[in-house]
């Protein structure tokens, strides 16, 4: 599994918090809500953007352990400014989730009393930059057949759980939102697993299992 940095201030920060539960589809916030940071305690969170066409496409995903909006922290602490296009994010629950949340100057204040966060906080950062470089790497891959074993890789390395099957991806994810993220059409992603399950690379549909990291990967990189 990838070891992904320690967060546990940050997380005994927040947990100081009110507790929130949403459902499967219910909005959290967007890029145009700038007051407070989330934690994700439980569950899974798609951010998204909806196009002058209409269209949602995904964009990213967040799991047990990750904060978002990230670039606040920057603007926040740092007066720094890391996105200046015009779109709004959306942040969206994939299933049942919990989070906690706090104001920008309570993160502030937190810092200020204790800059040991900032270590919390670039263990963050670095877990976001490691998703971020995966996805450059998957389109350079260029085959959409190895970049769709490419991100199930991923995703059970970063959020897998071991299983009578192999490894248990967690994430709710569709071939909808599959096919967003990684700009191919569903039928191609729908395409690609299918020949995955015949290779016994994965079972399930939504319930996906890697039956063989090592064997997946391979896949993925061969």
């Amino acid at each position: 599994m990838i070891k992904m940095g320690s967060v546990e201030k940050l997380k005994s920060l927040f947990s100081n918090s009110q507790s929130l539960h949403f459902k499967r589809g219910e909005a959290i916030t967007n890029t145009d809500d700038l007051e407070h940071l989330w934690f994700v305690e439980k569950g899974f969170i798609e951010r998204f953007q909806i196009l002058n066409s209409g269209v949602i496409r995904a964009q990213s995903f967040y799991g047990p352990g990750d904060i978002f909006p990230l670039t606040y922290v920057f603007q926040k602490l740092m007066d720094r400014d890391i996105y200046h296009g015009p779109e709004t994010y959306y942040y969206e629950a994939l299933g049942d989730v919990k989070l906690y949340k706090i104001s920008g100057n309570d993160l502030k204040r937190a810092v200020e009393h204790d800059p040991l966060l900032y270590k919390d906080l670039l263990a963050v950062s670095g877990n976001r930059f490691a998703s971020n470089i995966q996805l450059l790497e998957n389109h350079a891959l260029g085959d959409a057949h190895k970049r769709v074993a490419h991100q199930l890789l991923f995703y059970a390395k970063r959020f897998g759980k071991p299983s009578k099957k192999g490894t248990n991806i967690p994430m709710p994810i569709t071939q909808q939102d599959l096919a967003d993220l990684l700009s191919l059409t569903r039928e191609t992603v729908s395409v690609c697993m299918q020949a995955l399950r015949n290779k016994n690379l994965i079972v399930g549909t939504r319930d996906i299992h890697v039956v063989s990291m090592e064997a997946l990967q391979s896949e993925a990189y061969d």
